[in-house]
């Protein structure tokens, strides 16, 4: 059995089936269980990966954030790299299931610090999480933007990379034509440092990130 129907009507899985006026999580026929209630869940990334669009989603809910540029060298040491790399973009693919892309989200990544004469400290900031989501499941080794790379501090110091951009938004997947039944995420990463030589010692970012949350 493929689909599920009530008074005619095919059910999908986000759909509710009540018995004597109460919601029913799981449905049998004759002891196997054909048919189970859909609960979207917050999904986190914080390494590429795919989410499968349940067919009861109608929108998602989703933030990406790109990967925090390094920090920057020193003045004094006469090497390269000389500046902090620039983080990676972090991209949500809506494609259908042959790979057809239908729609793409890109939070940009940061800048890389330039060498001397700066801060030697990063630039750290929680990732958040939009307002009316239920649950946060970052912690503090999360950034909103990839956190930037310090500089080294001597001589003078290089300047830190900057954060990574963010993306937040809801997207209402289409009723017909290009339906996407998933979303490949693509985490952007850290640029690298500035390193020049022994003790001399500039920061990379911090990977960006991404969340997804299923509409019914």
């Amino acid at each position: 059995m493929g689909e599920l129907y009530f008074n005619g009507t095919a059910l999908a899985a986000g759909k509710k089936v009540k018995f004597n006026g109460s919601d029913m999580a799981n449905v049998y026929l004759n002891g196997t269980k054909i048919w189970t209630y859909y609960i979207p869940a917050l999904t986190g990334f914080t390494s590429s990966g795919t989410y499968q669009i349940n067919g009861a989603e109608t929108s998602i809910q989703y933030k990406a954030s790109g990967g925090g540029g390094g920090g920057g060298k020193n003045l004094c040491k006469n090497c390269t790299p000389i500046h902090g790399g620039t983080g990676g973009s972090t991209t949500l693919s809506f494609q259908k299931a042959d790979g057809t892309v239908v729609h793409t989200i890109t939070a940009a990544g940061g800048s890389g610090g330039s060498m001397g004469g700066g801060s030697p400290s990063g630039s750290f900031k929680e990732f958040s999480v939009p307002s009316g989501w239920s649950t946060s499941i970052w912690t503090s080794t999360v950034s909103d933007g990839g956190e930037g790379g310090y500089g080294e501090e001597n001589c003078p110091g290089g300047n830190a990379g900057t954060a990574g951009g963010t993306a937040s938004g809801t997207y209402t997947i289409p009723t017909s034509g290009d339906i996407p039944t998933k979303i490949v995420i693509t985490i952007g990463g850290g640029g690298y440092g500035g390193l020049c030589g022994e003790g001399n010692f500039s920061g990379p970012g911090i990977a960006g990130a991404a969340s997804i949350l299923g509409v019914l």
